[in-house]
């Protein structure tokens, strides 16, 4: 029970005008609030990731640019040596014991090597051999010369037969110098083909082994702001920058996928990078260097990049919120101030006119839509005040309309008592058909001066027609009959409303039988239906009708004979009366056939009286 209460009460409180108007402006303003939030969520972090990828691709840029340069500073000094005379003069020599010529090469090389100040970090060493000759010239550090570097053993290198079919290609990747053995010297290698000066001819060969400063340099500087990493592919081999050096990483980093991506410059792409030993992916941005397949790839921090994003997305989300809640509020105040308070001076409105009170009340009549229920309200009270006068007015005629019915009965009456002496005089003189006729007649004027109830039996009813029909037969000297058939005696128990069958008798008798000039006979049948319904067949063997006339009868307020003792209630009175009284399916029905008669159906309920009346049999 008190959970019943309960849920009474919130059934109650939910279903008020004020809570609806508070959830719809909290489901719209949290709705409003996620739509927004969701597109704020999306456009930041979609514009906070290309903020990152492409100052990200920027600083790539820088990095490259300067490694680039560092490349490129050791590459032109290769060629130099390449299209130098003295280097050409050194290589188609053969061995001799004259230095000048391979005093000129070195005095070259070493010369070229001093004049570019980058050269020393840049380079490990770079080593001129020609094919006719066992020596060679060789620029070098001091605190990486050693006495081991010979052509032969150069020659004898696994990886000089690989480098030389690919001049100025480094297929071999990282290596340790095979030459300083005292610490780890990584770099990489290059063979470059030294040409003869007129023929097409190979003359010899140019040994370099770059460092990997000329790599890692850049990044260091770089480094110094950033923590980011930073990833070296050349050719087939994958490096990671660590503590300034370049580790392999070939088996457990691979490229995942490239992803598509706006990027400011058509040689740089955002690719998806893959860690076996952690199973992480990152997303790198790679950018080729002027090297063929030499690529240099940073690893964009998404760690730091999902911190961005859930920062913002915070704070947009804060000012949602605030921003949503102020508009809820003010929203809540105004549906309150506009919905509110018009519904509870309605309210209260109509509790005045429950009390009674139907006078009109201008303030609830505003400039809106309110205010347009506000005036139909004020009219509709003012309409039920007049309705109530009207009604009393009404009561006061009705009252006097039955103090004069009251006084109307007094002249049917004194023609009843009147009738009854007449039919005394007749009976003593010995005139049966003149007190026969006066019996019925004042048993007539009997039943209308008596006459307030609206539904009889129809046994009663039956009566009331043998009495009008002796006074007709009397009138046309017997050459009418009138029969009755019932199927069933308990249906002249049924409920029919009063002076129905008399303007069916009296029509049947002026506008059938009359009309054709010799005698005639109406016959009633009473039986019932499958559904229960009683029906009462009136048939005349007259003139009939035409079927169009027969609905015509029906339709319209045509009257009684001009002849008729009962005034003003004609076929089509009877018919709207049985419906009004019984419902639109009873009523009413005409079938005729011209020249041979007129049958007119009363469709009825089977409503029993509670009183027993005498049958009537057929006469």
């Amino acid at each position: 029970m008190k959970a019943d209460r309960i849920r009474i009460k919130l059934h109650k409180a939910f279903s008020t005008i004020r809570v609806r108007i508070m959830l719809i402006t909290i489901s719209v303003t949290l709705l409003l609030s996620g739509i927004i939030t969701l597109i704020s969520y999306y456009l930041v972090s979609n514009n906070l990731r290309q903020n990152l990828l492409q100052t990200s691709e920027i600083r790539l840029s820088f990095v490259c640019s300067s490694i680039d340069s560092n490349i490129e500073s050791v590459i032109n000094y290769i060629r130099s040596c390449q299209n130098s005379r003295q280097i050409q003069n050194f290589s188609l020599e053969d061995d001799t014991s004259d230095n000048y010529i391979k005093r000129e090469a070195h005095d070259f090389v070493t010369d070229t090597y001093a004049s570019n100040s980058s050269l020393p970090t840049h380079l490990v060493r770079l080593v001129i051999i020609g094919k006719n000759r066992k020596d060679i010239v060789q620029v070098v550090e001091a605190s990486n010369s050693t006495g081991k570097v010979s052509s032969s053993g150069i020659l004898a290198l696994p990886y000089f037969d690989q480098l030389h079919e690919h001049s100025g290609q480094s297929l071999t990747g990282i290596l340790p110098d095979p030459f300083y053995t005292s610490r780890p010297i990584l770099m990489l290698p290059f063979i470059h083909s030294i040409q003869h000066p007129y023929k097409a001819d190979e003359i010899g060969y140019i040994f370099t082994e770059m460092s990997i400063n000329t790599l890692t340099e850049p990044i260091h500087n770089y480094l110094s702001e950033t923590n980011e990493q930073f990833y070296f592919k050349i050719g087939d081999y994958l490096y990671q920058y660590l503590d300034d050096t370049l580790v392999p990483c070939h088996d457990t980093m691979t490229i995942a996928k490239t992803i598509p991506y706006t990027t400011l410059h058509e040689n740089t792409s955002i690719q998806s990078i893959y860690n076996k030993e952690t199973g992480e992916k990152h997303l790198i941005i790679a950018k080729p260097l002027m090297m063929e397949d030499w690529t240099v790839m940073v690893c964009v921090d998404e760690n730091a990049l999902s911190k961005n994003i859930l920062h913002s997305f915070l704070l947009i989300l804060l000012i949602i919120i605030i921003t949503a809640s102020f508009i809820g509020f003010t929203l809540f105040k105004f549906l309150s101030r506009t919905i509110n308070v018009p519904v509870n001076q309605l309210q209260l409105r109509m509790k005045r006119i429950e009390e009674g009170d139907f006078s009109r009340d201008s303030s609830t009549e505003w400039d809106h839509e309110l205010g347009d229920i506000g005036k139909t309200i004020n009219n509709l009270s003012e309409n039920v005040l007049q309705l109530m006068n009207q009604r009393i007015e009404d009561e006061k005629q009705k009252k006097d309309y039955e103090y004069q019915m009251l006084q109307s009965q007094i002249n049917p009456h004194f023609m009843h008592n009147t009738l009854n002496s007449i039919k005394w005089m007749a009976t003593i003189q010995n005139a049966p058909g003149i007190a026969e006729m006066t019996t019925s007649l004042a048993r007539l004027l009997k039943n209308i001066s008596n006459g307030s109830t609206i539904l009889i039996p129809l046994s009663q009813e039956l009566a009331l027609i043998q009495d009008y029909f002796t006074i007709q037969q009397y009138r046309y000297g017997g050459t009418i009959t009138l029969s009755v058939q019932s199927d069933d005696d308990s249906l002249l128990s049924c409920l029919i409303l009063k002076f129905t069958l008399q303007p069916l008798i009296e029509n049947a008798i002026f506008h059938g039988i009359e009309p054709k000039g010799t005698a005639g006979n109406i016959n009633i049948h009473i039986f019932r239906d499958s559904k229960g319904d009683v029906h009462i067949d009136v048939c005349d063997d007259g003139v009939g009708i035409e079927p169009s006339l027969a609905q015509t009868l029906l339709e319209q307020n045509s009257a009684a004979a001009p002849s008729s003792f009962f005034k003003e209630i004609g076929i089509s009175n009877v018919h709207k009366r049985l419906k009004y009284e019984f419902g639109m399916h009873y009523g009413l029905s005409i079938n005729s056939i011209p020249g041979t008669g007129t049958t007119v159906t009363i469709l009825l309920p089977f409503t029993r009286s509670e009183e027993s009346y005498d049958q009537i049999t057929d006469c």
